[in-house]
């Protein structure tokens, strides 16, 4: 399904953050609600925007 994050869908970044939201539902840290889709493209979203802003 479309989603407003397919542009990180494929990046190193994604697969990090997918990775520790898989350890944190797996040890019942967090619990979604929300696509997962969403919230590892929110995130990368920021880290991108914080990395430019740093340039």
């Amino acid at each position: 399904m479309s989603h407003p994050y397919e542009k990180f869908e494929s990046t190193a970044l994604w697969e990090i953050i997918n990775k520790g939201i898989d350890n944190l539902v797996e040890n019942n840290d967090i619990e979604e609600i929300t696509r997962r889709e969403y919230i590892v493209g929110y995130l990368c979203a920021l880290i991108s925007e914080a990395e430019i802003e740093k340039e």
